[in-house]
């Protein structure tokens, strides 16, 4: 059959010329873009259509640097995905949320396979075929991708083990000598291979670093991807900005924010002002202006690269396809897979153009914490709870300091474990109130431990300074459960709703009450504290304003001191701090609007001092 011959037409039509399909740099042409900024436009999008390079020049039309003939930078990475991936996402943001920025932030997970190469915009076309020819290459891998962990100071990483080492070698080698043949000239890559977990990061971090990168699971399933990026070659330079808040120039040298951008910025411009108003590029539109740099914030530079393509490393599972040489995912989650959709951020740009009302400048974010007033147990004696219950639990006010009434609760006998404040403790609570009134101190948020005394110390000042918003029971705030020796029975949101108490009940707290735990060490206590912190604080981001945390006498140093930059205290030094903490004492951070960093203030109150009245019958002390 296969030899047969064809037969002849009868019916032929010879005038019919099928025209050769363009390509992409054709096209852009024939739409009337000069060559050079059609080649910029379809390497700058990664060589990914037409649609997107006419998106690319429409935005960019007012980009200064539109005609100059600078090459970008490309390199290979070889990048996880599936669930190792989402391993090592959850550890980029738990040591940055934990320990600040360090080097790694910079870029997604990857194993860098060759360093930065560059290459005119003329090339895209070949740079893309020459990768292709790669797949079968990567089908040929001798085995499973495995990883070894490695640690010195300063640095934390996963090494590749031998076996894949040549392999990966050789796949970058034979990409090497393609690309030499146009004359691109490609360095092989001389170090070990490995995926950087964190490095560039203060020494006092290294143990916490290297406990949460132990935490990673190896064992999980994961596919490799090895990918061709390219990156304007400003980005190496400069420091990268997420835009968080679009905002419309109001003079002539200021820079539009528009959803969905990041700013090109000069590091040396970061000391340069005293206003936080930058000299920024934007990804976006190339344009450059001063922009609010509060209104931005730091991010990894990769969110500005280009993906070329992509090929799988090994066979590839039956979920995955390939198409114009990148990968089709069913199954996988490629949370880097660096999918911009410039093009809908763009035409919103052109066509829409949305106008924003001028907005006033974001208020600088703060945190106030004060520790609750004077509680009953403290002032009466251990003994007051006998003193005012009977044996029925009827409550008798027998000192003008204790409460005028107490609330119920399931077991009054709980009173002993989370006693209320005295009178004199509201008293000082209102004080601290008409200070903060005075001095203008707006609060955007009001959060309380759920001990009883730190609950009707946050009501006292929620009902002086006249909140809207309601308080937030947060059980993160608790004190020190290896003080307590026992997590107390609280008095439920819902109860004290029905007590007249302005509680928010549907808040969801984030530490709930079971997630405490009994006797728990310093060192929880201080993370438990701190990430209790960083959570509250980044519900606020975006308004910013003031925070206030009622708690007890170590929450002053507990909620601030690692994220002002110290270390956790050891117990002895924690404890001998706690007696030094009066009533209503109050402390302030404030965050930095350029460095993102926050620093103790002075409080917007005055210390409270008074003193003790001894318990005793005055007509024993005159017939004395």
């Amino acid at each position: 059959m296969a030899s047969a011959s064809l037969p002849a037409r009868s019916n032929r039509d010879d005038s019919i010329r099928r025209t050769k399909q363009q390509t992409a740099q054709e096209t852009l042409m024939s739409m009337g873009f000069p060559r050079k900024r059609a080649e910029k436009a379809i390497a700058a999008t990664g060589d990914r259509g037409i649609q997107l390079a006419s998106d690319w020049l429409l935005s960019h039309v007012d980009d200064p640097t539109l005609d100059d003939r600078t090459c970008r930078e490309y390199i290979l990475y070889l990048c996880p995905n599936g669930k190792l991936q989402d391993e090592l996402n959850k550890f980029w943001e738990k040591s940055m949320s934990q320990c600040g920025w360090n080097g790694a932030h910079s870029y997604f997970p990857h194993i860098t396979m060759c360093p930065f190469f560059a290459a005119e915009d003329k090339d895209v076309g070949f740079l893309s075929e020459t990768f292709l020819k790669l797949e079968n290459k990567l089908r040929q891998a001798p085995d499973a991708l495995k990883l070894d962990f490695f640690s010195q100071m300063n640095f934390i990483g996963l090494f590749v083990k031998e076996g894949m080492y040549d392999f990966l070698q050789d796949c970058v080698s034979i990409f090497c000598r393609e690309l030499s043949k146009q004359g691109i000239k490609l360095e092989p890559h001389k170090k070990q291979l490995h995926l950087t977990l964190a490095y560039q990061y203060p020494q006092e971090q290294h143990d916490k670093l290297l406990k949460y990168a132990k935490e990673i699971d190896l064992t999980v399933d994961v596919r490799w991807d090895l990918r061709l990026y390219s990156r304007d070659p400003r980005a190496s330079k400069s420091e990268i900005r997420k835009v968080v808040k679009a905002y419309t120039p109001q003079v002539g040298d200021e820079l539009e924010l528009i959803d969905g951008d990041y700013i090109f910025l000069d590091p040396k411009e970061l000391n340069k002002t005293k206003d936080g108003w930058y000299p920024g590029v934007s990804w976006l539109t190339g344009q450059l202006g001063m922009f609010p740099g509060v209104y931005t914030q730091k991010t990894a530079e990769t969110w500005t690269w280009a993906l070329h393509r992509s090929l799988p490393l090994h066979i590839r599972p039956k979920s995955v396809a390939v198409t114009n040489g990148v990968i089709v995912e069913e199954d996988y989650d490629a949370i880097w897979h660096d999918e911009k959709d410039y093009a809908k951020v763009t035409k919103v740009f052109i066509k829409e153009k949305k106008r924003v009302t001028p907005e006033v400048k974001r208020e600088q974010r703060k945190l106030i914490i004060c520790r609750h007033g004077e509680r009953t147990d403290f002032a009466m004696g251990k003994g007051w709870y006998d003193m005012c219950f009977n044996d029925d639990g009827k409550y008798s006010r027998v000192n003008l300091n204790l409460p005028k009434k107490m609330l119920t609760r399931v077991n009054n006998l709980e009173f002993i474990n989370d006693p209320p404040l005295t009178e004199v403790g509201k008293f000082q609570a209102r004080l601290t109130a008409d200070v903060l009134l005075e001095n203008k101190v707006t609060i955007a948020g009001v959060y309380s431990s759920p001990a009883l005394r730190c609950l009707q110390t946050a009501t006292e000042i929620y009902q002086g300074l006249n909140l809207q918003s309601k308080i937030k029971i947060e059980p993160g705030l608790f004190e020190w459960t290896g003080h307590t020796s026992v997590v107390p029975r609280w008095i439920s949101p819902d109860d004290l709703s029905k007590q007249g108490y302005p509680i928010d009940s549907h808040y969801s707290p984030q530490v709930p009450k079971d997630k405490l735990e009994d006797g728990e060490s310093i060192s929880n206590l201080y993370a438990r504290s701190t990430e209790t912190t960083r959570q509250i604080l980044k519900l606020h981001e975006k308004e910013g304003g003031s925070i206030l945390f009622v708690g007890h006498s170590g929450t002053l140093d507990l909620c601030t001191r690692v994220i002002t930059g110290q270390q956790p205290r050891p117990s002895t030094s924690y404890r001998e701090l706690l007696p030094k903490v009066p009533y209503l004492a109050m402390c302030a951070i404030e965050e930095d609007a350029i460095t993102r960093k926050w620093k103790h203030i002075d409080a917007p109150t005055l210390p409270l001092s008074h003193g003790r009245n001894i318990v005793q019958s005055v007509r024993d002390i005159l017939n004395s």
